[in-house]
């Protein structure tokens, strides 16, 4: 039962199809009926496919290419089926430009890519560690006289503390007053 509704299923799908397409080959007309249609009409009142048209330039009377305008007709209709502009003819009505992608796309392409600016700039400069920054003074990286004291300890004129906690005029930070290894000279 499951087999036989499958295979009906499949056929009506296969007939549509062709319905279809059978539809859209007959809509399309012939040559003659497109330069007849032209000639009758000055314009063309009816869908041509774009193979239809090309072959009904191709097919053209002589007379009716001359002392009609339905050559010129019928290429503009092709241009218009084609979705480009005959080169060397004004266009009317108005033009998106030359962008072959959707206003809406090109819209949401410079965002996204005006986000990826921004937070590429905001993680370059975290990284870097921002205003106040290794490379400027003061800042978390900063040694010298200008960095703050280790905890516990307190700060003196000479850049260093003591262990006791009390100030030492001669900058030393060794017991007994005895400069270490990269002291400097003692500060007068």
């Amino acid at each position: 039962m499951m087999r036989r509704a499958i295979i009906l299923l499949a056929l009506v799908c296969a007939l549509a199809m062709a319905a279809a397409t059978a539809a859209g080959a007959a809509s399309g007309g012939t040559p003659a009926q497109a330069i007849a249609d032209c000639n009758d009409h000055g314009t063309l009142t009816s869908y041509y496919s774009p193979t239809t048209l090309r072959a009904a330039l191709a097919q053209m009377p002589v007379d009716v290419k001359e002392y009609t305008d339905c050559y010129d007709v019928i290429e503009r209709q092709l241009f218009k089926e084609l979705g480009s502009s005959a080169p060397g003819t004004a266009t009317t009505g108005s033009s998106s430009g030359s962008s072959f992608l959707p206003t809406w796309l090109v819209i949401v392409i410079v965002v996204l890519a005006l986000a990826a600016i921004t937070f590429g700039a905001m993680a370059i400069r975290r990284r870097s560690g921002g205003p106040g920054g290794p490379s400027e003074p003061g800042g978390p990286a900063a040694t010298g006289p200008t960095a703050s004291p280790p905890p516990g300890g307190s700060s003196n004129p000479g850049g260093s503390s003591n262990p006791g906690g009390s100030s030492n005029p001669g900058g030393s930070a060794h017991p007994g007053g005895q400069p270490g290894p990269g002291d400097g000279p003692p500060a007068t």
